[in-house]
């Protein structure tokens, strides 16, 4: 009987059609889709921008991708110049180095609060910012300290755009107002040692980076061979005590040989490095723990996220 009934059933062509055009509508519907979050994943822009990308590309995700990053970079330029007035107090200092080649960039990236201090996308774009001073920073020196205006004309990674602009980008994406503020870079000789220290460190294991509110770089060299310490834990300690008891210049060595069993009087309120009192020894100064560890120190510097500086625009 069943059969019989489905024998009188007539299929008209219209309805086949019908069937075959939806089948082909999902088909297609569902290819639109794939390439759309596919191209939400690898840019990470709004669905809605993604889909308007595909349909002024014709679905070409390449095509889609330029459009989204040129579109991005032109609102990023709008929005920094709205928000360029609003100060910038909060932000995260950026420690990056490269000890195989004698180098390292300790930078200071400004917002407006902690909360973007804190947030991934703008760590990682300190991570990248400091890689790219690195890499692309004319250093004439041992040390070099870089300013905002020259800072943001640098070539960002391998990318033909600036700091600048990829720090808009930024300011686009996060909605608040930043600047990458100054930069210390560090190249040393074949017998010149270097040390860091990053207070209260957070760690980009990817970028090999270091985030904190306070930094220093040393560097120094060995006169002798260490017994005592590791040549990366005398540096370190040296750092440490710079970031706490923030020095203003390294002070002059003195002429005549210290003796170390003669007990020193040491000045509270000393400015200069070598006759501070050592913070990891007390009543030792930092020059004899260096003369005790056979190290003389060069140079070093320190700064501090946010510290008022001359002329400073954030006052």
């Amino acid at each position: 009987m069943f059969v019989k009934l489905l024998n009188q059933i007539t299929i008209k062509p219209s309805l086949v059609r019908s069937i075959c055009e939806s089948k082909s509508l999902l088909q297609e519907a569902k290819g639109s889709s794939s390439n759309l979050f596919k191209l939400r994943k690898s840019t990470g822009y709004a669905l809605n921008k993604c889909k308007e990308a595909l349909e002024k590309n014709e679905g070409d995700i390449e095509a889609a991708t330029k459009w989204l990053n040129e579109q991005a970079q032109k609102e990023g330029w709008s929005k920094a110049e709205k928000l360029k007035n609003r100060q910038t107090k909060q932000g995260t200092l950026v420690l990056y180095a490269e000890k195989e080649k004698n180098l390292a960039t300790l930078v200071e990236l400004n917002c407006e609060t902690d909360f973007v201090a804190r947030n991934e996308k703008f760590l990682d774009l300190s991570s990248h910012l400091a890689k790219s001073i690195l890499w692309n920073a004319p250093v004439k020196g041992n040390k070099e300290l870089i300013e905002k205006e020259e800072l943001n004309k640098i070539k960002f990674l391998d990318q033909n755009k600036t700091l600048g602009d990829q720090i808009a980008l930024a300011i686009g994406t996060l909605g608040e107002n930043m600047s990458i503020r100054r930069a210390v870079v560090l190249s040393l000789r074949e017998d010149e040692k270097m040390g860091w220290y990053m207070h209260g460190s957070i760690t980009d294991p990817m970028n090999n980076c270091h985030f904190g509110k306070y930094g220093a770089l040393v560097n120094f060299r060995l006169t002798q061979k260490n017994e005592n310490y590791k040549t990366f834990d005398i540096g370190r300690q040296i750092a440490q005590h710079v970031v706490g008891m923030k020095p203003l210049t390294l002070g002059e060595m003195p002429v005549e040989e210290v003796n170390l069993d003669e007990p020193v009087k040491i000045d509270d309120n000393e400015t200069r490095l070598l006759y501070q009192e050592f913070l990891m020894k007390p009543n030792t100064r930092v020059l004899d723990f260096i003369n005790e560890n056979h190290a003389k120190i060069n140079d070093f510097v320190r700064l501090e996220c946010g510290e008022i500086l001359e002329n400073d625009e954030n006052k």
